[in-house]
């Protein structure tokens, strides 16, 4: 039996949380035990979810004293004859193969899921910005030390990290934990999902990196040539409120709707048209795989893990920040052209089932740990922790 931990902030809903609980549900218990740390202040509302797929949920603050940090969590580790620490961070994950290397664990991964690790708001001090920075400089030391493989979730990612980090490890690789292709999947014939108004979807947290306010921006556009399209807004964050506002200062608040947090996003994808993402920076956004899953054409803004996680025929409908009019003309021409928008969903479709589906995905992981860790005698351990 494998022990597995892995390292999370907390059980909120978001792409790494998401992902885990899959990997939670579905890993072959004959072969694997895995439980969960929390290094957050709050477990979040899915951490009941994951205590019922079996997983111990342990608590271990982090703390911007990396060094009294990586001791607890080796406390935590000691004794409980983990063999693989797999840490979903980039700015904690130094702390915490370090820690796990004191406890003796001998496989340790830091995986990387974002191409901005400790993101700063607008109204953050300076005295603020500059200590994250030194936290994530420390952070990223020790993660080229420490760890025994550095993962990345694209390949985005992992050039952007080789080169903002130089890191270094025994092994690299990518593994982006796939999407679920039969929940997430076309409307049947039976049940078409397009009945109803024209409607664009976005999907994700409503943070400023998001570019949510772009997005809004764009669907003003779309409304001048169909006027009767609707765009739903589906997520929550700090940035609710004043999205409210600029879809009202826009004149549109009439045509948007702002759903909050849902637990039925494959249903509101299947009864959608087009799903629209504005983001700066990305990992490998699940939601876009989704969306393509559930047979959902797709624009969005052009950036390297966009690039990587739509299918080549949709290359067409991505858009630079600077030309939001390119994004409205797609989104329109998608709408008004019903052989366009089936051609898109097939290729979308096949593209996610290829490379990204959850269950291939996730016996390349489990295989993964099990062939590292047959391994794991025959690699040193690197002598004393400094």
């Amino acid at each position: 039996m494998i022990r597995v931990l892995h390292v999370v902030n907390w059980f909120h809903a978001g792409g790494v949380e998401t992902q885990l609980l899959r990997i939670l549900r579905k890993y072959d218990r004959h072969r694997f035990h895995m439980d969960v740390c929390l290094i957050g202040e709050e477990p979040g509302p899915l951490a009941e979810e994951a205590r019922a797929c079996g997983a111990t949920l342990f608590s271990c603050p982090k703390s911007p004293d990396l060094w009294s940090f990586s001791r607890r969590f080796a406390d935590l580790c000691l004794g409980r004859d983990y063999q693989v620490v797999h840490s979903h961070f980039e700015t904690w994950s130094g702390a915490i193969l370090r820690g796990a290397r004191y406890a003796g664990v001998p496989v340790r991964i830091a995986h990387f899921h974002s191409n901005v690790p400790w993101p700063d708001e607008e109204t953050d001090p300076w005295w603020l910005t500059g200590a994250r920075a030194l936290v994530l400089r420390w952070g990223r030391f020790w993660d080229c030390r420490h760890a025994t493989c550095i993962l990345a979730v694209s390949k985005a990612v992992m050039e952007s990290r080789r080169l903002r980090c130089r890191l270094s490890a025994p092994e690299t690789g990518i593994w982006t934990g796939g999407v679920d292709t039969k929940r997430f999947s076309p409307p049947s014939e039976s049940a078409p999902g397009t009945a109803g108004p024209p409607t664009v979807i976005w999907v994700g947290a409503l943070r400023p990196v998001k570019r949510v306010d772009l997005g809004l921006r764009i669907f003003r556009t779309v409304l001048e040539t169909v006027p009767e399209a609707r765009l739903r807004v589906v997520g929550t964050g700090n940035q609710h409120q004043v999205l409210v506002e600029t879809a009202q200062k826009f004149g549109i608040a009439g045509s948007v709707d702002f759903l909050g947090v849902r637990s039925d996003i494959p249903d509101l994808l299947r009864t959608s048209m087009v799903f629209l993402s504005c983001s700066e920076a990305e990992g490998l956004p699940t939601v876009l795989l989704e969306a393509q899953a559930g047979g959902l054409p797709v624009v969005a803004s052009d950036i390297e893990p966009h690039r990587e996680a739509v299918a080549p025929e949709l290359h067409h409908f991505l858009f630079r920040h600077d030309a939001p009019e390119a994004a409205a003309e797609s989104i329109v021409r998608i709408l008004s052209d019903h052989g366009l928008r089936t051609g898109l969903s097939r290729a979308g479709r096949e593209f996610v089932c290829t490379h990204y589906d959850a269950d291939a995905q996730l016996d390349r992981l489990l295989n993964w740990y099990a062939s590292r860790v047959g391994r794991s005698q025959e690699d040193a351990h690197g002598g004393p922790v400094r």
